[in-house]
């Protein structure tokens, strides 16, 4: 009985074992319908979920997804989908040309734009036309160079299940997925824990290796190195001095990796530029700006914990990458452009334009436990030339809604860019302002032709050089400041095995990507 007493309970430990999930500490996000993604943690989220109509290897290079192929004729003005037979989506009904269809038209709609217009050039193709139950002929006034970009953005939606109303947020579905992925959502999803199990009706072309997943956002924890050790997390991303104190081998007990990955994403302020609603809709004073970026903080850090300077809105990782050399900002610049706009100094040391206008300005930023933030930095240099700066703290959600009402003066958060530039054109477009992605109302004729012109050039030479006009127009005219490109730093647990990055220093968003990934030790 003694023996028995003890073999019980080591039977069910390694039964627990056996199904354990690999942990991911990711950052909140906000839905898992493929339709209102907005953040590119909520890309993260319904990763293994839904499968793209095309996705794209460790390499950047596209490759068959949900299509079996793809044929474009007519110098490429139509192109023709072919699905793969036999596939379903997690009800067990058949995935059809008509749920394409339907997704093309639901991201159409006003009241999905106004949520998550930088999804791709999906919403703007011409026409799609189902032609029986696995086939779909795409229509384009013109050629497209980001075709196979837009294909990769394109996630369809069972139309079964997806019907949107006039809250789209509020939808169920949100929270309660259909997809077509490898593995589905169990129990209760929220903005802040999700658990996916692998789906046994898979018949994709991307399948998954491990049996479940399980994301948490890690706002909570006091200390990372820890909790990864103590087996809350197999995988999360960490600040930088957790991250050194790893890597040089005083923290961890061996049992952990630090991988340092380049991200094609940056940290930025995003400048009002509607003369209506700021004084930075005048173009001196966003100059002004640019050059009163603390770099020198940035320099200090980097002792520590490397990081890149910003010189082009799409970062190295970007094939639109504009290698140009920027001069360092300099405060001195600064107060010459003010003083050339006609911006003096006060009595009360604030400077004043001729109209008695006073330079201060209202700068809204994510509420941390950090005190010396970028937009706090900005603000002590901007005191020393004359302008005040008052900087306000918002949660992340709330930040993102006032700056998408243009409330305010300057915003700062990070942004990720895709594979393709086109598909951050939203940010900077006439187009983008109508839908409320465009939250800097910045408006350029010429940008919104330039962009207009790079979606349709299908010579790869001939559209770099667009977009690297495009990047000159940006830098000059200031509508977003890029400061820093990312650099993830990421703690892995030593069983994790299978971990990798794409060409955007993702590891999710690629084939295998998580999908291929597995715990050494455990029983699959």
């Amino acid at each position: 009985m003694r023996w028995r007493s003890l073999l019980l309970p080591m039977l069910l430990l390694c039964a627990l074992r056996a199904e354990e999930p690999i942990r991911v500490a990711m950052d909140e996000w906000t839905t898992l319908n493929p339709l209102l993604m907005s953040r590119d943690t909520d890309m993260e989220a319904v990763d293994l979920i839904f499968d793209r109509l095309v996705d794209m290897d460790a390499k950047g290079q596209f490759i068959p997804g949900l299509l079996k192929d793809w044929t474009v004729l007519k110098g490429g003005r139509e192109v023709l989908l072919q699905l793969r037979p036999g596939m379903t989506w997690h009800d067990g009904s058949p995935i059809e040309a008509e749920d394409l269809v339907f997704t093309w038209r639901t991201l159409r709609l006003p009241q999905v734009r106004a949520v998550a217009d930088t999804v791709g050039g999906v919403a703007s193709l011409d026409s799609l036309v189902a032609e029986g139950p696995l086939q779909v002929r795409i229509r384009l006034a013109r050629p497209r160079g980001a075709l196979l970009s837009d294909l990769y953005s394109f996630v369809p939606v069972p139309r079964r299940h997806y019907q949107v109303g006039a809250k789209p947020q509020a939808a169920a579905v949100n929270f309660q997925p259909v997809g077509s992925g490898p593995y589905r959502v169990v129990g209760r999803a929220t903005t802040k824990h999700l658990r996916v199990e692998r789906w046994d009706g898979y018949r994709g072309a991307h399948p998954g290796l491990w049996p479940a997943f399980e994301f948490t956002d890690p706002a909570l924890e006091k200390a990372m190195i820890p909790a990864v050790l103590e087996g809350r997390y197999h995988y999360a991303l960490t600040g930088g001095l957790s991250h050194y104190l790893v890597r040089k081998g005083v923290r961890g007990e061996g049992r952990l990796q630090a991988h340092a990955v380049p991200q094609a994403a940056f940290g930025a302020f995003f400048l009002n530029c509607d003369p209506k609603r700021s004084l930075l809709g005048e173009l001196a004073l966003r100059q002004a700006l640019a050059e009163l970026v603390p770099w020198q903080e940035f320099a200090r850090a980097r002792r520590f914990f490397p990081t890149r300077l910003a010189s082009s809105f799409w970062p190295p990782e970007s094939w639109a990458h504009d290698p140009t050399p920027r001069p360092l900002p300099n405060s001195h610049r600064a107060s010459t452009i003010l003083d050339a706009a006609g911006w003096r100094l006060g009595p009360d040391g604030i400077r004043q334009d001729r109209q008695g206008r006073r330079l201060q300005l209202v700068a809204y930023e994510q509420a941390v436990a950090v005190t010396r933030t970028p937009v706090r930095l900005l603000a002590e240099q901007a005191a020393r030339v004359g302008m005040r700066i008052e900087v306000r703290q918002l949660t992340f959600e709330s930040l993102t809604e006032t700056s998408a009402r243009h409330e305010g003066d300057l915003w700062s958060y990070g942004w990720a860019v895709a594979l393709d530039p086109d598909v951050d054109s939203p940010l900077f477009t006439r187009d983008g302002y109508r839908t409320g992605a465009n939250v800097s109302g910045y408006l350029n004729p010429e940008v919104d032709r330039l962009f207009d012109e790079g979606r349709h050039t299908l010579d790869p030479v001939a559209r770099r050089r667009i977009y690297l006009k495009l990047s000159e127009i940006i830098w000059r005219d200031k509508p977003v400041i890029p400061l820093n490109y990312n650099l993830a730093r990421v703690l892995v647990d030593n069983r994790l095995k299978g971990v990798a990055f794409n060409v955007l220093g993702q590891s999710h968003g690629f084939w295998p990507g998580r999908r291929g990934w597995k715990l050494e030790g455990s029983k699959p």
